[in-house]
């Protein structure tokens, strides 16, 4: 990923799943590879002893020149829990601040959630690789895109929709905050470990070898337009 200028940037990482894996997968590889240092805050974490925690005091925004926060098998609208209502205000804060905030799925629906708009499921599931016309002026590519959702996000008139399909906004902006519908961090192993846990939300919609058929056939697209899309994260004006 080039960078517009040389100066490493600190980047917090918000993740909400368990998984055997590192749910950041592309995005906290490239940020890496790009000489970026990286924190991450789970919200959720297991002891040795099987026991679950929720951590839901996040670090302050001083600390970090940008945030991503990732997906879910959680729907918002479900949600009761005083941890969501504190992360929703934590995102608040961070676009009144003006740190730079990307919401990846779940994590873009928090973003809507923060701004006035709302969840609600979507008419059908969107799952697999996808593909949107962007509007002129959104600046990545427009797919193929890994995703996985039954959800959408309804948002006020002043959220920039720059992309959508015909099953949700797929990318939103107002002012240094973005939220993509779909999965930029998705990689093969991450991809593995959501089939894992929730493939059987795929029945009826797309087989899973069909769904990875389709992965090993676009990965290296997929790497070439995460990378393009945090670019653009980084360094918008």
């Amino acid at each position: 990923m080039a960078e517009t200028d040389s100066r490493a940037k600190t980047v917090l990482l918000i993740t909400h799943e368990q998984t055997s894996c590192t749910d950041t997968g592309i995005v906290g590889q490239a940020l890496l590879d790009a000489g970026h240092i990286i924190k991450t805050h789970e919200v959720f974490s297991t002891g040795p002893d099987g026991t679950r925690t929720i951590n839901a005091n996040f670090p302050h925004p001083a600390e970090f020149d940008a945030v991503i926060a990732f997906g879910s098998f959680g729907h918002i609208y479900e949600i009761t829990d005083d941890w969501l209502t504190r992360e929703i205000q934590y995102i608040a804060m961070l676009h009144q601040h003006g740190t730079p905030y990307l919401g990846i799925c779940f994590g873009a629906q928090l973003l809507a959630e923060s701004v006035g708009g709302r969840t609600v499921r979507a008419d059908r599931m969107e799952a697999g690789l996808v593909t949107f016309e962007p509007d002129h002026t959104c600046p990545i590519p427009s797919g193929p895109w890994f995703s996985w959702h039954s959800d959408k996000v309804e948002l006020p008139e002043h959220v920039e929709v720059l992309a959508t399909t015909d099953v949700a906004p797929q990318v939103f902006r107002t002012g240094r905050s973005i939220g993509v519908q779909f999965h930029p961090e998705a990689d093969g192993e991450l991809m593995e470990e959501w089939i894992r846990i929730g493939g059987h939300e795929l029945e009826g919609v797309l087989s899973i070898e069909d769904f990875r058929r389709q992965w090993a056939a676009h990965e290296p697209a997929a790497e070439r337009n995460t990378k393009e899309l945090l670019d653009w994260f980084l360094n918008s004006p």
